[in-house]
């Protein structure tokens, strides 16, 4: 096969591996709504999403193509000086290969664990840099002092971890070099002390020793290839460990169902129990209810509950979002008396926060049919004019669906 070939093979594989990944975690997490929130998750899964899955993808493609490559070409080159020269060749060669394969295996364990914790530091120190932006732009130099202290701390652990694996993996392929090297040298030793008195034969090992010296090193390089592989390995297994985050077990007991009241109208319902909320949106197919509750009684946490009840029969748009709408990428014009030029918070493209959520709005509302929409506080970033825009498209949107939405602001 031709090697660019062979190149683009790898290349489409690799590709795919991780297409058919990042579709497999969202089939399996798209209403594990109760995740969103968890920070600690999500430093522990992002990680894997944005750069680890993709590489190990590739270094599994091309790792496993080098060394069977590898593996062959050894393989027939031991035969050819079998054939040519001594049978006992190839069987130092066999004896080489099956005694390094066997320490490997043995030392398996602390590899895969020394891997595991480098893999683990490692992106704990990426998941740091996703907020790097926001602490560096920002010019406060007490967020920024913050933020780079713990960032040279997850730095320093990951660095630590890196230089255990790389002395775990290099000290063991010295010492499996050197024992290859021993064996295949003592094997073609003892076949020049049997034949002294046959000089072709002797003149034959003295022109392939330095080929059967590289031949050495490419059995080494091949079986120090299954560190790699177990590398890889390891860091395939630490993928499918972080495939299905799980949601803290009190999640719903985070919600203060004694102090949320659901307001439909001039009625005010109590809710006692997430069941009593999902009857209660389910109660009339259009119709807009409002959660009311102070400060950390759970209503967020209530909402997310109920997109996880609901699954596919639920918009659930959260306070702050980085969903993606069409309008971000075509870049739709500013409404008409929008004026994010005098706006502190906007953001590039030309939409302030305000702007952004006024677009995401009108877009759920043209684009999206479902029937209910979970909305936590969509007007949070919205001025009096376009909070009037915004509460035309909710009693819009309510009269063909049934919406539920947070707000801490009054309808007046």
């Amino acid at each position: 096969m031709d090697p660019v070939d062979a190149v683009l093979i790898a290349e489409r594989a690799g590709f795919a591996a991780y297409s058919r990944y990042m579709l497999r975690f969202a089939r399996q997490n798209r209403y594990q709504t109760a995740v969103l929130g968890d920070s600690a998750a999500r430093e522990q899964i992002e990680p894997f999403l944005t750069s680890e899955t993709f590489h190990v993808c590739f270094e599994l493609i091309f790792t496993l193509q080098y060394h069977l490559r590898l593996f062959f070409q050894l393989l027939f080159n031991a035969l050819v000086l079998g054939v040519a020269i001594d049978a006992g060749l190839p069987l130092a060669f066999a004896a080489a290969f099956v005694i390094l394969a066997t320490l490997q295996w043995f030392l398996r364990k602390p590899l895969a664990a020394a891997y595991l914790h480098n893999q683990r530091m490692t992106n704990r120190m990426t998941a740091r840099t996703y907020n790097a932006w926001d602490n560096v732009f920002s010019g406060n130099r007490y967020n920024f002092s913050l933020w780079h202290r713990d960032f040279r701390s997850r730095l320093s652990a990951a660095l630590a971890a890196q230089i255990r694996a790389i002395l775990l993996r290099e000290g063991w392929s010295a010492v499996s070099g050197l024992v290859a090297l021993l064996l295949v040298l003592s094997a073609t030793a003892s076949i020049a002390l049997n034949d002294v008195g046959n000089s072709a034969l002797l003149v034959a090992l003295a022109a392939t020793l330095p080929r059967q010296i590289e031949m050495t090193l490419d059995m080494h390089e091949l079986t120090a290839g299954f560190t790699d592989l177990l590398a890889v390995w390891t860091r395939i297994k630490g993928v499918c460990a972080h495939m299905c985050p799980l949601p803290a077990a009190d999640f719903v007991e985070r919600i203060g169902f004694g102090r949320v009241v659901l307001s439909e109208g001039e009625k005010e319902y109590p809710c006692a129990s997430l069941a009593d909320a999902v009857a209660r949106v389910l109660v009339a197919p259009t119709g807009q209810i409002s959660l009311r509750g102070g400060n950390g009684s759970g209503k967020s946490t209530l909402l997310a509950a109920l997109k996880a009840q609901l699954r596919g029969r639920a918009y659930y748009w959260p306070t702050q979002d980085r969903l993606s709408f069409a309008f971000n990428g075509a870049q739709a014009p500013l409404a008409a008396g929008a004026d994010a030029a005098d706006d502190e918070s906007a953001e590039p493209g030309g939409h302030s926060s305000g702007e952004r959520q006024l677009q995401a709005l009108r877009e759920i509302v043209a684009d999206t049919a479902y029937p209910a929409y979970l909305f936590d506080e969509w007007d949070a970033n919205l001025d009096a004019a376009n909070r009037a825009q915004g509460l035309a498209l909710v009693e819009e949107l309510a009269r063909r669906a049934r919406v539920i939405e947070v707000s801490h602001r009054d309808r007046s």
